[in-house]
């Protein structure tokens, strides 16, 4: 059964090329090639059924890792890999926290592309050797440190919700609390993380520093 693959990418020279390779491949399904976040979300959902979504992360509008971490709480069974020409540390650690299970540089040629495409599927590791060392050294180097906060169990599931990007109104149909006891919850983790937006429970969420 060949792999059904979706694309999301900005650039339609690298749009085409890559819906073109798998279009021609016996081996890959072509499901859908989009060139926005809007766009690919419009028309994703679990019933898609993608195997994998190859996608870019400097896109116009929403950004590649909102759409990673909306496919992976929709479609936790899709793997994502990213093509991108990022490859400092914060994006790539952003990518992979966010839910991506592999990454690639755009100096990939599409033929290697198709090849980590299906190797993936099976279960090896779709990393570009230049970003394997880079994760290696980096891993060497450096200790992430998670503090416990003593979330509560509903302050945890409150955050997670938020994180998935969940607003007050649809958390509080997902628990079965009211707006206004969801509002309690959130100013009361937030004091105790020391933060006052969600931007800033993003970023503590992408440096890997939340220990729920």
């Amino acid at each position: 059964m060949a792999i059904r693959i979706g694309i999301l990418e900005d650039d339609h020279y690298v749009l085409n090329e890559l819906a073109d390779m798998v279009k021609s491949s016996d081996k890959l399904e072509y499901v859908m090639a989009v060139s926005s976040a809007e766009q690919f979300l419009k028309y994703f959902s679990k019933e898609t059924k993608l195997d994998i979504l190859l996608t870019d992360i400097g896109l116009p509008g929403m950004s590649g890792i909102e759409v990673i971490m909306r496919v992976a709480a929709i479609a936790p069974d899709t793997m994502i890999i990213v093509l991108s020409s990022f490859h400092d540390n914060d994006t790539i650690f952003k990518a992979l926290r966010a839910g991506a299970s592999g990454y690639l540089l755009k100096d990939t040629s599409f033929e290697q592309v198709e090849k980590t495409l299906l190797e993936a599927h099976g279960g090896v590791p779709a990393l570009s050797p230049a970003i394997a060392n880079r994760m290696i050294n980096y891993f060497n180097g450096v200790k992430i440190e998670k503090k416990d906060y003593e979330l509560a169990p509903k302050e945890s599931q409150v955050l997670q919700l938020l994180i998935e990007g969940l607003s007050y109104k649809m958390i509080s149909n997902e628990i079965g609390i009211s707006i206004d006891g969801i509002r309690y919850y959130i100013k009361k983790t937030y004091k105790k993380l020391q933060i006052n937006s969600r931007p800033e429970l993003m970023k503590m969420y992408m440096e890997g520093t939340i220990k729920f």
